[in-house]
């Protein structure tokens, strides 16, 4: 990720702006961080609290934070009534009982002839026994007020549990609140709004952060939101020294976060197949030779191969010296002019020859 991080004046004159354009609008005492941003998200959300304030429509907000959701929520009924002539009524969907519906929904307690606000928190963890008793009461003639209802994104999909009537009566402009992680550009905005709130608190004057010490709060994803960011600005702000925060002045899960975004941005080193594999059967090879002990026959019963493909291999990765055939020696070609072995039998010489006496011839038969 790769942003144009704004200096400490630039943060400044947004931030004056901001208070400026919007501080206004709202009643003394109302919260305006929620709406802090430059982002395209930040901007259409600007729109939608000023169209809810305008039009009274009912509203259902959506969020990761049902904090963050109440205090929009908040931001709406103090501007559709910045003279605090109208009261604001809330009711937690997962724990009302219809009696408490009747008592909010009551002129005496909204004041519904000055168009009141009912603001009923988790209405998509509202029991169903629970709806019908609220649409009856909304339905009457009296109430001329605005219903606001929050919702977490974590229980989007409960709203299956809330009837149709109900949730197109709920849902007449629906507005969501983007998490940190969808608007990186506004965390350096808020984080330097936050600062400047601790350093009115505490009287010191830290001037803003260092381009570093950005860098890890932008890429961080914030999965505790707003509340987190804060957090982290308050202890940074604790251990800070100089007159800007540093990298070292936020917490170690920034860091790790960082490393891990580094380590995503290298491209991935290309796998060499032949030497990989030539790798894995060594191994193989090497832990079948240690479990036979450096017996080649057992360690080629093991893997399942014949020995002699056992020793091409184990020559094929350099574990063995290759085996050399020897050729075969020559038989010696006897010299006629030596004398023959012992062992080799004389031819008898003539005067030897025994010869077997010859017999007269017989008579011949008359």
């Amino acid at each position: 990720m790769s942003l144009e991080l704004p200096t400490t004046d630039d943060l400044h004159a947004a931030l004056v702006r901001f208070r400026q354009s919007e501080g206004s609008r709202c009643a003394e005492g109302a919260s305006i961080e929620f709406l802090v941003g430059e982002s395209p998200a930040m901007v259409r959300l600007r729109a939608q609290v000023a169209a809810a304030v305008t039009s009274r429509a009912n509203v259902l907000l959506s969020g990761p934070s049902g904090w963050e959701l109440l205090e929009i929520a908040k931001t709406i009924h103090h501007r559709a009534h910045p003279e605090g002539d109208a009261p604001l009524v809330r009711v937690d969907g997962a724990l009302a009982l219809p009696d408490n519906y009747r008592r909010a929904l009551s002129p005496d307690a909204t004041g519904s002839a000055l168009g009141g606000t009912l603001l009923i928190e988790a209405i998509d963890q509202m029991p169903p026994s629970h709806q019908a008793e609220l649409l009856a009461r909304l339905a009457q003639p009296a109430w001329q007020g605005q219903l606001l209802a929050t919702q977490t994104f974590s229980s989007r999909d409960t709203l299956g549990n809330l009837s149709d009537e109900l949730l197109a009566l709920t849902a007449t402009l629906s507005i969501a609140m983007p998490p940190l992680v969808d608007r990186p550009e506004d965390i350096p905005l808020l984080a330097h709004g936050m600062l400047e709130e601790l350093n009115a608190k505490f009287d010191e004057q830290v001037a803003g952060f260092t381009d570093d010490a950005l860098d890890h709060l932008v890429l961080y994803d914030w999965p505790g939101e707003l509340a987190e960011l804060r957090e982290v600005v308050t202890q940074a702000h604790g251990r800070c020294r100089g007159s800007l925060i540093a990298a070292d002045d936020l917490p170690k899960i920034l860091h790790h976060a960082l490393q891990q975004s580094e380590l995503a941005s290298l491209p991935p080193e290309p796998i060499q197949l032949d030497a990989y594999l030539l790798e894995v059967e060594g191994l193989l090879l090497g832990r079948a030779l240690e479990l036979a002990r450096g017996n080649k026959a057992e360690a080629a019963r093991l893997l399942g191969v014949s020995r002699p493909r056992l020793y091409r291999k184990l020559e094929q990765l350099g574990l063995l010296e290759p085996t050399k055939l020897k050729e075969p020696e020559p038989e010696p070609v006897a010299d006629r002019r030596q004398p023959p072995s012992e062992k080799t039998p004389l031819p008898p010489r003539p005067d030897e020859i025994e010869f077997l006496p010859v017999e007269p011839d017989s008579p011949s038969a008359e």
